[in-house]
């Protein structure tokens, strides 16, 4: 074996690391996604997200991580959607946001 071969092995070896390790960021982000649905009363849709961008960047802690941003969508009536983001460094939540929506009119009825 010469040292083409064997950089071709790390090569894919990596690749094949950097995508289960995507996935399983995904799934996280997917999860944090229908938690923050669920705890804001409306509905995830389509449950999934889909990642808008990677890049380096920094954590709260200040270390360089891989920052990836997950856009998702969620509505609270029939008629609406509604987009939102997730920021993950590495495996954790660094920031989240969620488009302003309108109550319905079941929610805004005074007793």
């Amino acid at each position: 074996m010469n040292i083409t071969d064997l950089l071709i092995i790390m090569t894919l070896s990596l690749l094949i690391w950097f995508w289960l390790d995507s996935m399983k960021i995904n799934e996280t982000a997917r999860k944090i996604g229908a938690k923050l649905c669920q705890k804001n009363n409306v509905q995830f849709l389509d449950e999934t997200v889909h990642m808008a961008s990677m890049r380096f960047g920094k954590n709260h802690h200040g270390q360089i991580k891989l920052l990836r941003k997950y856009k998702f969508e969620f509505t609270n009536s029939e008629y609406h959607r509604y987009s939102g983001n997730l920021t993950l460094a590495g495996h954790s939540l660094q920031d989240s946001h969620m488009d302003v929506y309108r109550l319905s009119d079941a929610d805004n009825n005074i007793y």
